[in-house]
């Protein structure tokens, strides 16, 4: 089990710098949008009209890959309360229910997103493409959270930390 977990934490460690690289290339293209969108407003009295669709898409893409990347990085918020559990049997338990119930969530939440992706078939006309583009981020972004959880519960059987 625990060459599984070795693997499997360093395919995920990959996909998370390939992430973090992309996420980060998000960011300063939508703070490029929306900065060049309020120069174009006020200083040029031009608006762009595609700025807040790509700025919402874009946004969308970066909350939810954000939540993969945030979770390698263990930067969700949460309580410690079971991390100050004494018994260490007790307190692998909890750490075991509450892996499996976010994995769950994720994966129906994942399955929605895909739903909410295969219904829409509106057009963001702005941008001239497809909705699909904007709600495939949520399909995406709950099956890299499932992912991530399903590293933490391999690493957990392995007798690993998190």
């Amino acid at each position: 089990m625990h060459s599984v977990s070795r693997k499997f934490d360093a395919a995920l460690g990959g996909l998370d710098k390939v992430l973090v690289a992309l996420t980060v290339v998000t960011l300063v293209v939508l703070v490029g949008v929306v900065f060049g969108a309020v120069v174009m407003r006020y200083v040029f009295h031009a608006p762009l009209i595609f700025s807040f669709d790509l700025s919402t898409l874009l946004f969308a893409w970066l909350v939810f890959v954000g939540l993969a990347i945030a979770d390698q990085d263990d930067a969700h918020m949460g309580l410690d309360l079971v991390a100050n559990i004494g018994n260490a049997a007790l307190k692998q338990g909890l750490i075991g229910i509450r892996l499996i119930l976010v994995l769950a969530l994720s994966i129906y939440l994942a399955w929605v997103g895909w739903q909410l992706y295969q219904r829409t078939g509106a057009q963001i006309s702005s941008l001239r493409i497809s909705a699909k583009w904007l709600y495939l981020s949520m399909p995406i972004g709950f099956g890299l959270l499932a992912l991530s959880y399903v590293g933490r519960i391999i690493r957990l059987l392995a007798g690993g930390a998190r």
